[in-house]
């Protein structure tokens, strides 16, 4: 059992206790970060003395990691980084409740910390996908230990995410979601603006990737776009790309709901923020998405 341990004003002991789960090319823990509740964390790292460049996995949905980032923590761990999974408050294996994008964020500055006794590096970066992008967004805010964030697939409008599960009948869903921001936009509007991730654009230091599907049901591609000109009317340069689910440029026109990615750039350095649409792909990933995420790691924390 590796116990770490860190405090937290003068207050409350906050502690990491992890248990070695597979040894090997890839050493693989998991156990709890103890705070006000208890956050289960699944941690994938090489061997070796480190410190190694430092990645924070977040998932999206509401009950916790699939099997693919699983493999993800591993892969990207074989590659060289240390991933930590955290399971977001209420969801998987953690204890609390979830708040959609509200308390989860609270979690991940104290597990970053603690981690620097485990051979993380100096920095990390957030990658999230769906909701685990708007937590990973909110985390980030004003903090000098985030070299970059990847907002995957993640929704900007979390009322207008509400009326599409409306139109599309899914009026289970719509009840679940106010049940746990509090509220619909009408009778609790301040538990949207609290949640709201343009709003934590503009107190993100490091580069940003967005990533956009461009057949989404759930994130529109407006809404990618309104986090990209957020950026941009900080001051931050935005590259614009297109790519196809395969990764290669996108030649065709972008037309309709798709055109506010554009005009596109191409690709600039990635201490430079981007907004990259995949205009025929849905609320997925692919390995070409995952690559690039690859990529951008590399130059963030190399």
């Amino acid at each position: 059992m590796l116990v770490l341990l860190g405090l937290l004003g003068c207050e409350r002991e906050e502690r990491l206790e992890l248990r070695a789960v597979a040894a090997g090319p890839v050493l693989v823990y998991q156990g709890w970060l103890l705070r006000d509740v208890h956050i289960f964390v699944e941690l994938c790292r090489p061997e070796g003395p480190g410190p190694f460049p430092t990645v924070l996995l977040l998932h999206g949905g509401q009950w916790g990691p699939t099997e693919s980032l699983r493999q993800l923590c591993r892969a990207w761990a074989g590659a060289g980084y240390l991933v930590a999974l955290p399971h977001l408050r209420g969801q998987g294996q953690s204890q609390g409740r979830v708040t959609l994008c509200a308390e989860e964020a609270a979690d991940l500055p104290p597990l970053f910390r603690l981690l620097q006794a485990h051979k993380a590096g100096p920095k990390a970066a957030l990658v999230g996908f769906s909701m685990g992008a708007c937590v990973a967004l909110r985390a980030a805010q004003k903090a000098p230990w985030v070299a970059g964030v990847v907002h995957g697939l993640g929704p900007t409008d979390l009322a207008e995410q509400l009326e599409l599960l409306r139109a599309a009948g899914r009026l289970e869903a719509v009840a679940r979601r106010e049940a746990l921001i509090g509220g619909s936009p009408q009778s609790c509007p301040r538990c949207y603006a609290e949640r709201d991730p343009l709003r934590f654009a503009w107190n993100l230091e490091a580069p940003l990737l967005i990533l956009q599907a461009g057949n989404d049901p759930l994130v529109p591609v407006a809404q990618g776009c309104r986090l990209a000109a957020e950026r941009e009317r900080m001051g931050r340069r935005v590259y614009r790309v297109a790519l196809t689910q395969e990764g290669e440029p996108w030649t065709k026109p972008l037309a309709g709901r798709r055109a506010c990615a554009g005009p596109l750039t191409g690709f600039g350095p990635f201490e430079q923020d981007h907004l990259v649409l995949y205009p025929d792909l849905g609320h997925k990933t692919t390995p070409a998405m995952l690559r690039l995420v690859e990529q951008v790691l590399a130059a963030w924390l190399r």
